[in-house]
């Protein structure tokens, strides 16, 4: 009878330990790597942004029949367009622009967007 009742204690205190344990959500789903945005330049970083996402309609050859007049890769409309707002705007769906890119169902990779934000806190350089 000892034992059983000695056997139940140890079955339970078990039970409670296990019932304890937490996982610590950094083990369980660790990041893939933090979006960079130190060192984020206009040719290494913005363009090649834009030319995923934007120069289909924003580009020399488009800007007039589909990008609505604006060249994204002429640096003077550019640096035109994220001085008045309108290109951190567009690619964040806010401040009543026209959400960019248009038609697609979603934004572009908010590490994305992070850089051209950077690139535009840090003056928008022509670099």
């Amino acid at each position: 009878m000892q034992l059983t009742k000695n056997l139940i204690y140890i079955f339970f205190a078990c039970f409670i330990l296990q019932a304890c344990y937490y996982d610590v959500e950094e083990e369980l789903y660790p990041t893939t790597g933090a979006c960079d945005t130190t060192n984020v330049t206009l040719i290494s970083t913005v363009r090649p942004i834009l030319k995923m996402y934007c120069y289909v309609c924003h580009s020399t050859a488009n800007a007039t029949s589909s990008g609505a007049g604006i060249d994204l890769e002429n640096y003077t409309t550019l640096a035109v367009q994220a001085s008045n707002g309108q290109l951190v705007n567009s690619i964040n769906h806010t401040g009543g622009i026209p959400p960019m890119p248009k038609g697609a169902s979603s934004k572009i990779p908010s590490c994305d967007i992070l850089k051209i934000e950077q690139w535009v806190k840090m003056g928008y350089k022509n670099n």
